[in-house]
């Protein structure tokens, strides 16, 4: 079975800062690698070894190479060194960050990172051939809860997965009223493992 993982990167960095403890520490901590995440994603829901992992996809903003040299930087460093684990399907998909009149005195904003995402999962699940039989988005943004129903209501509910981190004082994942759909539910012991 072909799997697909989509990473809303902010909001997978963010939620594992929050879930285990990291708010504090220093930037580091909450980073994981996307392909090492993605496997163990693809083997979930007792797929195993029939987890073929064909594509992932983290979708962030990048900053502006005239306005934040450093964190462009930084930013096209991290994203090779992704590409690196698996160039055939580890696939940045970066998009300028949007910076207000006021920057520096108010932070620049991820602006079409949810779009960018959620077409991109339709897409690969219902083209024909399909690139892939499930798609599994990771993020707990609710502004990805059409993605989820919509490829539910095209093709069905075995065809999406959500996934995000739990710990014992943190629980956020997107809840789609009528459609089970299968959760990953990514503990501390995970994190620490990519």
């Amino acid at each position: 079975m072909n799997v697909a993982v989509y990473i809303d990167w902010q909001n997978v960095y963010n939620g594992a800062r929050r879930a285990f403890g990291l708010t504090g520490a220093v930037s580091e901590e909450g980073q994981v690698s996307p392909y090492r995440v993605a496997q163990v994603l693809a083997a979930g829901n007792g797929r195993g070894v029939n987890g073929r992992l064909v594509r992932v996809e983290v979708h962030r903003g990048l900053p502006s190479a005239s306005k934040d040299s450093v964190g462009y930087g930084a930013n096209r460093k991290q994203s090779s060194t992704w590409m690196k684990e698996n160039p055939d399907v580890v696939i940045p998909r970066l998009r300028p960050l949007r910076y207000p009149p006021s920057y520096p005195d108010d932070p620049p904003e991820e602006k079409g990172i949810d779009v960018q995402l959620a077409l991109s999962a339709v897409e690969h699940v219902i083209s024909v051939p399909p690139a892939c039989d499930v798609a599994i988005v990771f993020s707990h943004d609710t502004d990805l809860i059409p993605v989820v129903q919509t490829i539910a209501r095209l093709r069905s509910a075995a065809h999406i997965e959500t996934a995000s981190w739990v710990s014992g004082t943190y629980s956020a994942r997107l809840r789609v009223p009528g459609a089970r759909v299968f959760h990953h539910e990514l503990t501390r012991d995970v994190y620490e493992a990519v």
